[in-house]
């Protein structure tokens, strides 16, 4: 029987939501397990104790598809039941909310420490020094570029020494629109370059550099260099000092 069920406590009405594709044995095993003191949830655990097996119900809440049992529980959890220590159906986080968290986690703390001291350091190298494809993390080398920068295992190279040559290049055959020539030219007006600090003389008048020619001009910098350089007689009043 696949389903929701419950776990009732008759006495003050607090209650554990579970499911399962075999509801009755899953019941069977809460039983076991709560009356051999061994159950999992210890605050199911100890209410068991404090009432007795007497005091519980175990009842069937829903029946439900299988593809959608999980999706059936989480409505039953949202309900925040008093003795669900986890509330995701789909399982994993029973240490969050458990009243003992601390105690548990510095338990596994120190019975991981503990299994490392007691290892040999050939048992350590066998265990953890595990090379290449007998590394489970192994990505077959592909994990660094070959300028040595370290890579997600799903990239070739690194963002720097990516090929951008033909046709890898983004913009190939592409070409930029004339609004966007304008506002390009236009952001570059006043910027200063490895130029800026050579005098320029233009019609006759210096400027200290093509960045201040470029802002009292209202032309670009990239604009006044060209000119300069340019064999061009039309611009032959463009010149650095």
């Amino acid at each position: 029987m696949i389903g929701i069920y419950r776990i009732l406590n008759k006495v003050n009405g607090k209650c554990y939501y579970g499911s399962s594709q075999n509801i009755k044995k899953r019941w069977s095993r809460h039983r076991r397990e709560l009356n051999n003191k061994t159950h999992i949830n210890i605050v199911l655990q100890r209410a068991w104790d404090k009432y007795g097996e007497e005091n519980f119900i175990f009842e069937l809440v829903k029946t439900c598809k299988k593809n959608i049992l999980l999706e059936i529980e989480q409505k039953y959890l949202d309900l925040n039941p008093e003795y669900n220590i986890g509330n995701d159906s789909s399982g994993g986080d029973n240490l969050t909310n458990h009243p003992n968290r601390l105690k548990i986690i510095d338990k596994m703390t120190k019975s991981i420490k503990d299994r490392y001291a007691s290892m040999s350091d050939e048992e350590k190298k066998l265990k953890y020094g595990k090379p290449k494809e007998l590394n489970p993390n192994w990505r077959g080398g592909k994990t660094f570029c070959k300028c040595g920068n370290r890579i997600n295992s799903n990239n070739n190279s690194c963002i720097k020494c990516i090929d951008r040559s033909g046709e890898n290049n983004p913009f190939y055959n592409k070409k930029h629109t004339k609004e966007t020539k304008k506002i390009i030219s236009e952001s570059k007006i006043g910027l200063y370059s490895g130029h800026q600090n050579i005098p320029i003389l233009i019609d006759g008048i210096e400027y200290k550099s093509a960045g201040e020619a470029s802002k009292i001009l209202n032309i670009s910098m990239t604009t006044i260099r060209w000119r300069v350089r340019s064999d061009n007689q039309k611009f032959k009043n463009y010149k650095y000092k």
